[in-house]
Order: structure tokens, then C-alpha cells, then sequence
């Protein structure tokens, strides 16, 4: 995947005509080409990482609760309100890395983190100027990002007219360079605020912007002035040889490109590569539905048909009906009734009979009968059983003879030649519907 390094000039507006700096990277992050030329001109890639000046932005310690990073991208504003002269909803906040400030003052070891602001109305005119040029960034960084710093070190990186110093962790103080080779008055002030926090950094690095041809030259003279006035060792550097890949390492976590200003693009291609199985599903869903609503019409067609169809079976059987609601609720109503105006037995009959049988031998005295037999057909129902005394017999029969369409006898068994006079009677008790 070739990413595309280009350098925002430090400007105040841009056009069409703007030029810039840029780098090409192929597949494994080494160096294609570069140059300098406006946007349309340079050549794409399929990742693009923009480099803002170090000057644009505004480096800031500060304390911050220890809550999720999202949460805690929501409180920058107000955390840093106290640092700023400006109003902070002007500026646009990202945590870029932290440190821990040790014990100052006999306070308790706390952490601080280092927070880059920028200018909002100057990111939104640089985020439109890439994209009008088709050239959308998926990073945005500072250009100080690709400077290594070793830790416990400061390095200071120095050009004709502005310079800046940069921590190991990513904290960058901007200064104005003198006329004469004195060291700035900014980087002064900031030593000793360091010193007084037990922050100072064990030496200075000089070092030269190689880019630029009017730099300020640092050499072992400028280098044993600085030593003197400052009190601190100071030797010389030289340009990394590997900017880009602490710049692409850099895209990754320190991304300026956050909240309201998160690139879309990745959500873009995933889309894209779903693209095709989401318009199958579509397909898929659309054709189920389709066939759905086939299917319910057949049926409501297959219900409608048999409704019409009953309730003409329905008015043939009983023409004199006046209202058909529920034709085959009416006809088994009709049949039933139809079946008890002519002593057929109907379903319910079976039902009826059973519980009459029952209920007489559970009202029996003297102990629980033994049922061996029960059956219903053609309306008439038979229970067999075997009682528990002679009494018992003599009160049944008392009431089966009050009761219409009921009869007692013996049970089959009861008149084998092997039944014991001395053995509980078995009976039979046989009711007729209807009765």
C-alpha cells in the first residue's frame, strides 16, 4: 500500500496554485520520490499522511482524570481553557502522549499529559484544501513527529528564523531564533521551569532542518556558546535517516484527526468490500418477499373459496338459517340438535353418560369400588364393577330403579361357575342417553 508524505506550507489560506512538499512510499515504507509541486500535480497514493507545520500548533501540559480516552477527549477543552488566551472552542485539542511528573513541591507523583491544539478554523481550510485536490489525509501530524529524541534529552532543531525543541515525550516548545548565536530567551525560560519541576534534560542535540538552506548553522563553536550560557552539555546531531517511518509510526498515535475531524474513508472501503454480498442479501431478502406475499395470496384465495364453499353446503342443509357467521360452528350446532330431536346419540352424549356412571358409584357407601370395566356405544353406556359388600349392592339398586333408562345386573364374571358366593358381588350397571 503506497502512502503519500506531504508537508502543509505554514500558511494562512490556500488555493489550487498552493505548493507543497511531498514524499512517495511503496509497500514497505521506503522512499520512491519527492518533490515539490501543487496538489494536483503530486501523484496518489492509497494512503495520504499530511504533516502540519510545528509552528501551527500549540503544545500544553496538563493533568486529566483517569477516564476513557473518548471521555477524556470530551474534557480537553476544558482542561486546557486556563492555558489558553484564546477562546478554547476556537481550537481543536489531541492528546499525543504523557509523562510522569515526578515529585515537585513535596507533592505526590502525578501524571501529566501533553495535549497539541490547533487553530479549528485553520484545519477546516487545510482538510478542504486536500479534498477539493481529491487528496483527503487519513493522518494529519505534526512534522516534528518523525524526529527521534532520546530519552532524557532534548533536541533542538534550528531554521534561519524559528526553531523548536522537542521532548522524548512529544512536548515541542516553538522559539524565534536572534540575530547573533545566543541561545533564544524561550529555550532559556523553559530550561528553567524544567530544573525548578526536576525535569531538566541531561544534554542538548543541535540539529539543523536539512531542508532548508539558510538554516542556522550549528557547529562545535555555536554548540560550546550555547554549553556556557545555558549550563547544560550541548553536542551536535544530524538529520535522521529514517524520517518516515517514525512519521508513519506517528500516524498511528498521534493522529490529529480526531472526533468531529475523523477521517470516514475507512468506513468508506469497508462499505465498498461489503458492497457486493450486501446487494446479494438485498436480492435474496427481496425475492423471499416476494414469494411471501405469492404464497399468502394463494392461500387467502384457498380460504376464501372454502368459506364460500361451507356456507353453501351450510344453506343447502338448513335453508331456513337467517344469519350464517361461522358456518361450521352452525352446522355442528345444527347436527347436535338435529341428533337429540331423533335419539341419536351425539358426542356430547358419551360425555354425559360417563359422568352419571361415575358419580353413582363414588356416592356408594361403605368404601371405595373396584371398576373394571367401562365402555360407551350407540348411546349406551356400560360400567362394570365389583363392591365392597351386599349393602352396598342393595343401595344401588335402590337408586338405579329412581333412575330413568338405568339398569343393574351382574357382571359376566359374577356368573361363572368359579366365582365364590363369599366373594364382594360384581355388578353391571348399563344407562341409556336420551332417557
Amino acid at each position: 500500500m503506497a502512502t503519500l508524505l506531504l508537508r502543509i506550507p505554514d500558511l494562512p489560506r490556500f488555493d489550487p496554485a498552493t505548493p507543497c512538499e511531498w514524499t512517495l512510499l511503496d509497500n514497505a515504507n521506503a522512499v520512491l520520490r519527492s518533490g515539490e509541486g501543487t496538489l494536483a500535480t503530486l501523484p496518489r497514493a492509497d494512503r495520504v499522511v499530511a504533516l502540519t507545520p510545528v509552528g501551527r500548533l500549540l503544545f500544553i501540559e496538563t493533568a486529566l482524570p483517569p477516564v476513557a480516552p473518548a471521555k477524556r477527549n470530551a474534557l480537553l477543552r476544558y482542561a486546557i481553557e486556563d492555558k489558553l488566551t484564546i477562546d478554547p472552542s476556537t481550537v481543536h485539542a489531541v492528546v499525543i502522549g504523557k509523562y510522569d511528573a515526578g515529585v515537585a513541591g513535596g507533592k505526590p507523583a502525578s501524571t501529566k499529559h501533553v495535549v497539541a491544539a490547533i487553530d479549528r478554523n485553520w484545519l477546516v481550510s487545510v482538510l478542504q484544501w486536500l479534498q477539493q485536490a481529491g487528496l483527503p489525509p487519513d493522518s494529519l501530524i505534526s512534522s516534528a513527529a518523525g524526529i527521534p529524541v532520546a530519552a532524557g534529552e532534548w533536541l533542538v532543531v534550528l531554521d534561519a528564523e524559528r526553531g523548536f525543541v522537542k521532548r522524548a515525550d512529544g512536548f515541542v516548545y516553538n522559539f524565534d531564533i536572534g540575530a547573533g548565536r545566543e541561545p533564544p530567551f524561550d529555550l532559556i525560560l523553559a530550561l528553567k521551569e524544567a530544573r525548578e519541576h526536576e525535569r531538566a534534560p541531561t544534554a542538548l542535540v543541535l540539529q539543523p532542518r536539512h531542508s532548508h538552506a539558510h538554516a542556522t548553522p550549528a557547529d562545535d563553536q555555536l554548540a560550546g556558546q550555547w554549553q556556557s550560557v545555558l549550563g547544560i552539555p550541548v553536542r551536535l546531531g544530524s538529520p535522521s535517516t529514517n524520517d518516515s517511518q517514525f512519521l508513519l509510526a506517528a500516524s498511528r498515535s498521534a493522529n490529529l484527526l480526531t472526533g468531529e475531524f475523523a477521517p470516514r474513508e475507512a468506513l468508506g472501503r469497508g462499505m465498498e468490500l461489503l458492497k457486493p454480498a450486501l446487494i446479494v442479501l438485498a436480492l435474496i431478502m427481496s425475492a423471499q418477499v416476494f414469494f411471501t406475499l405469492i404464497e399468502n395470496g394463494r392461500l387467502n384465495r384457498e380460504r376464501q373459496a372454502l368459506e364460500q364453499e361451507m356456507t353453501q353446503v351450510f344453506k343447502t342443509a338448513f335453508p331456513a338459517a337467517q344469519a350464517i357467521i361461522d358456518p361450521p360452528l352452525q352446522m355442528q350446532r345444527n347436527l347436535q340438535q338435529m341428533k337429540r330431536e331423533r335419539g341419536i346419540p351425539a358426542d356430547t352424549d358419551a360425555q354425559l353418560l360417563v359422568a352419571r356412571l361415575a358419580s353413582l358409584v363414588q356416592a356408594l357407601p361403605g368404601g371405595a369400588v373396584s371398576v373394571t370395566a367401562l365402555s360407551v356405544r350407540h348411546g349406551i353406556a356400560t360400567l362394570d364393577a365389583v363392591l365392597t359388600s351386599a349393602d352396598q349392592r342393595a343401595h344401588l339398586q335402590r337408586v338405579v330403579d329412581r333412575l330413568p333408562g338405568a339398569t343393574l345386573g351382574l357382571a359376566p364374571e359374577s356368573t361363572s361357575s368359579t366365582t365364590s358366593p363369599a366373594q364382594p358381588p360384581a355388578v353391571r350397571i348399563t344407562l341409556r342417553a336420551g332417557t
